[in-house]
């Protein structure tokens, strides 16, 4: 750490002795030292900044551009805008009359799971995302895309005043054809359809769908679309029916997420359907998005679930979402928490396995403390890169004590996480850095005994498909494809 700034110093020395036109010397230097400025006043993890500080002083122009577009504190400039504290006082205003009337639902849930690790989870996520416990009158978990599609068509025939609907990727193809019937049926009978995709999720796919919804009264827009923010998606899937369904999990709007498409024999995928006063936290988390884009505010009643009288009955669920713009990453410290806190088993699904530091060590903590900490991820590989970038955590996981799993029938691509057969969440969370810091993702945490046991139960039964990593399948690999991980390693936060 010492070493460093000092060979910073010695270079940038050197480049100033080289003989440079003093039109091109003075802004150089110049330019240097507002870089090391800004990025020390940024207080960034010293590692972090002090790559930044070589890349962006070894290489002015090319590195100028890989910050603009990899580097920028988006907490930072987010925070100065006026619009935000404008958003945060709609979503204040709108939420608080919800969370006041389903205050029998934060009892119940006080009563219920005193002394465990819920407690902190549910205590970070109200303190960094403003959520509070509320009830959904009934949830179901899918781990098919046929359940999942069918029940979503059957929902979205039968809606009466809007459907929005946000999703990462969404496809060309037999589905989503039938999805844009549904649509535009519904658009004929006055119902509002407001649609929201990532660009770049979807750049590759053909829009000739979308804009037929659009021609015929759909509001259509595309996220994340400024230049310098195109590193990082909106990886959020979601979908809110009159105020009184919502869906959210890990399956985008695609065949393949039914059928495993051309490269996989089968798609294996987790996702939420449910009802009651927990939709508003998906409504508020699409209007949201939505403001930002659109400066449209559809954080009004009109858009939200009526009460309903259950006096805090039914499942008890937290919504928790996070984006490069949060200050505090709350759907990762959420996990994190949950982890720290786990007294005997902690079960996740994620189709990569890339965690940052942080993460990993409260993983590794949890797991030499004797917990069992067990990882399914997919063993089926679509991108290759976090693929081989896992394989470096895995010798470090396993002597802690950790398990990991691969999946083995098709490609798994669930995002769950399952803890002390007590509790766990369903979402849009990879274990990744770019999930963990980078994407706006949500994950929805169920505070309930049956369904957490429901969750373990689908972790055991697709241990049934899936291949244990051991140590002795750790000493076959050879020294290239050692350092052809490690090396995928340092684009983790890029793949």
């Amino acid at each position: 750490m010492i070493a460093a700034p000092g060979l910073c110093a010695v270079t940038i020395v050197n480049l100033i002795r080289l003989p440079l036109p003093w039109w091109l010397g003075v802004p150089l230097t110049i330019y240097w030292i507002v870089v090391a400025v800004l990025l020390i006043m940024d207080n960034r993890e010293p590692s972090r900044t002090l790559t930044w500080l070589f890349v962006l002083l070894l290489l002015p122009v090319v590195g100028l551009v890989f910050f603009v577009f990899f580097g920028r504190d988006w907490k930072i400039i987010t925070a100065r805008r006026r619009t935000t504290a404008h958003l945060m006082e709609l979503v204040a205003d709108e939420m608080q009359p919800i969370y006041e009337r389903n205050a029998a639902a934060t009892e119940r849930f006080e009563r219920t799971f005193q002394g465990s690790a819920a407690m902190g989870i549910a205590t970070t996520i109200e303190k960094e995302n403003g959520a509070h416990v509320l009830p959904a009158a009934t949830l179901e978990i899918f781990t098919t895309g046929a359940e999942k599609f069918a029940r979503l068509k059957q929902d979205l025939a039968a809606a009466q005043r809007f459907i929005h609907v946000e999703y990462f990727i969404w496809e060309r193809d037999e589905l989503t054809a039938e999805i844009t019937a549904l649509l535009l049926d519904r658009l004929a009978a006055g119902v509002e359809v407001r649609i929201m995709y990532d660009y770049v999720g979807c750049i590759s796919f053909k829009k000739d769908e979308l804009k037929r919804l659009a021609a015929a009264g759909a509001v259509v827009s595309a996220d994340v679309t400024t230049a310098m923010k195109l590193n990082y998606r909106n990886h959020r899937k979601m979908v809110v029916i009159d105020g009184d369904v919502g869906y959210t999990g890990g399956m985008n709007m695609g065949q393949e997420y039914i059928d495993g498409g051309s490269r996989f024999a089968t798609w294996r995928d987790t996702h939420l359907r449910y009802t009651g006063q927990a939709v508003a936290e998906l409504q508020k988390l699409f209007a949201m998005r939505w403001f930002e884009d659109e400066h449209v505010d559809l954080l009004r009643d009109e858009y939200m679930p009526a009460p309903d009288g259950s006096g805090g009955d039914g499942v008890l669920t937290q919504t928790v979402a996070h984006t490069v713009e949060d200050p505090w990453e709350a759907c990762r410290r959420a996990h994190m928490t949950a982890i720290a806190g786990a007294q005997h088993s902690v079960r996740i699904q994620s189709p990569y396995f890339v965690p940052d530091e942080a993460m990993f060590e409260t993983l590794i903590n949890a797991a030499q403390r004797g917990v069992d900490v067990s990882l399914l991820m997919t063993g089926q590989v679509d991108k290759r890169l976090p693929f081989w970038a896992a394989q470096t955590y895995y010798a470090p996981f396993l002597e802690a004590g950790g398990r990991i799993h691969l999946y083995e029938a098709g490609f798994f691509h669930a995002k769950t996480i399952a803890v002390d057969s007590l509790f766990g969440a369903v979402g849009t969370m990879n274990m990744d850095v770019r999930s963990l810091r980078l994407h706006k993702e949500l994950m929805v945490w169920i505070y309930d005994e049956a369904k957490a046991l429901e969750m373990e139960r689908t972790f055991e039964r697709d241990l049934e498909h899936s291949r244990e990593v051991t140590r002795a399948d750790l000493e076959t690999v050879s020294a290239g494809a050692r350092f052809r991980n490690s090396f995928a390693r340092l684009f983790s936060a890029q793949i």
